[in-house]
């Protein structure tokens, strides 16, 4: 009788030769859920399936419960999420619960419901950060991308309030067709009802929608030719805005310049080619690991098996095929925005050939090669 060597689980090896993987950075999405219908969100369901979200999704003990065994696991940094985590009527429960396991916690709200009671948790149990998107500059901008009017000034109101606590705050927007206008307004309105020291970031590009969402964003997204103008402008006038009377366009140079040659060059055996899985990922409103929000073709059951298996198992699940040769053979792949998830999300494929994407990049790249410095107002 010869003894064996048990043959090794395919990719086991490889595995194996991967980093620790340690769950630092966590992201819990309450609900997908919530009461703006944006055109452009990649995560909200349709009305007409609330009814069962809200049967399927985590309970508040639940969540708790993941909070705690997260916080055992190594979980450091926290985002509460959503859709709107305010929608749950029990949001207030879970930030408690949640708070009381000694994350640094940051909060995503469109600040259109913050209550009494939720400024009482919230006072009691301060975020290290928030973070508020803002749509528009106007009731009726906030009526094109929101379908609600009311909701401007609620929004500008919960955020005075959110303001009163001891907490980082921070502004978003995401640019599409209807508040193309308002994205220089956008960045004044902040300004002016919150300070001066706050600047609002703004996407870099907006994907189709994931994971059963219901918004047709290619319906309202910019086209690539404007998503890459309006980044270009919004650069120049953060620009001025630091250097003051010394701006002088003649002076403006636009080169892609790598911050270090040796880091990006460094091999790193990763799940996708960046932090998710890694480092990074996301409990969903219905209790599924997943390495990031915008991609829920990999996932294992972290309500049913717990925090620990679920983190240990997820690589397991993690098949991806090779990376299509057109985009490794690109020149432009150092200043791409694609990844497996925007990949996925445009196309239904992990290796498809995304054109949106695609068409902004070379409309990036053919930038970078003339080297432009003459990005006059009429241009961009």
């Amino acid at each position: 009788m010869t003894s064996e060597t048990p043959a090794i689980p395919p990719g086991a090896q490889r595995l194996a030769e991967m980093p620790r993987r340690i769950p630092v950075n966590g992201t819990f999405e309450l609900t997908v859920r919530c009461n703006l219908h944006c055109k452009m969100c990649l995560f909200r369901h349709a009305d007409s399936e609330n009814a069962r979200l809200l049967a399927e999704e985590m309970t508040a003990d639940e969540w708790i419960e993941m909070a705690r065994q997260a916080a055992r696991a190594g979980t450091v940094n926290l985002l509460i999420t959503g859709g709107e985590p305010l929608l749950r009527p029990d949001f207030c429960e879970i930030w408690e619960g949640v708070y009381q396991q000694g994350f640094l916690i940051t909060l995503y709200t469109n600040a259109t419901l913050v209550t009494p009671k939720v400024m009482e948790t919230l006072r009691r149990y301060p975020p290290h950060k928030i973070g508020v998107t803002i749509y528009g500059a106007s009731p009726e901008t906030y009526r094109k991308v929101c379908g609600d009017a009311a909701t401007f000034a609620r929004t500008i109101a919960g955020i005075h309030q959110l303001q009163t606590l001891p907490s980082v705050l921070e502004f978003r927007t995401t640019i599409i067709k209807d508040n193309y206008a308002d994205a220089d307004a956008i960045d004044e309105l902040v300004q002016r009802e919150f300070g001066k020291e706050f600047r609002v970031t703004q996407a870099r590009m907006v994907t189709k929608a994931v994971r059963g969402a219901c918004a047709d964003v290619e319906s309202c997204r910019l086209d690539p030719e404007d998503n890459v103008r309006l980044a270009f402008r919004r650069g120049i006038n953060l620009i001025k805005q630091y250097v003051g009377d010394r701006y002088d366009e003649r002076n403006l140079l636009l080169e892609h310049v790598n911050v270090s040659e040796d880091d990006a060059f460094q091999p790193r055996l990763t799940l996708f080619g960046c932090d998710a899985g890694m480092r990074d990922y996301v409990i969903s409103w219905d209790g599924q690991l997943l390495g990031c929000q915008m991609l829920g073709v990999f996932h294992t059951d972290a309500r049913g098996q717990g925090f620990h298996t679920a983190w240990e198992r997820f690589p397991l699940e993690v098949k991806l095929p090779p990376v299509n040769n057109t985009c490794l053979s690109c020149k432009s792949r150092n200043i791409c925005n694609c990844c497996y998830a925007s990949r996925y999300a445009e196309t239904g494929f992990l290796d498809g050939l995304p054109d949106y994407v695609c068409k902004d990049t070379s409309i990036l790249q053919a930038m970078y090669d003339r080297g432009e410095s003459k990005h006059g107002k009429n241009e961009l």
